[in-house]
């Protein structure tokens, strides 16, 4: 199956609009590896926690070990210095 590439259906000036344009490496941010883990009650919740040296809130539906602040490429944003 061939992936359909971001410039197939472009008029081959594309190449002089973006001649000189910087270039974008889009860091992979997907994980290694994904577990879903369960638990039975709150005390095995707490003790998963001290485990995994992390709080775990109510809400919360994703952690990393070890810990890291969540990371979004959506951050960033093309700016025009014209």
């Amino acid at each position: 199956m061939k992936t359909q590439d971001l410039f197939d259906d472009l008029p081959e000036s594309w190449r002089e609009e973006w001649k000189d344009m910087p270039e974008y490496v889009q860091e992979d941010l997907t994980p290694y590896r994904v577990l879903n883990v369960r638990f039975r009650n709150d005390e095995d919740v707490a003790a998963f926690e001290a485990l995994m040296g992390q709080k775990i809130t109510e809400k919360q539906k994703t952690l990393w070990f070890p810990f890291a602040e969540p990371r979004r490429a959506s951050i960033y944003r093309y700016v025009d210095e014209s």
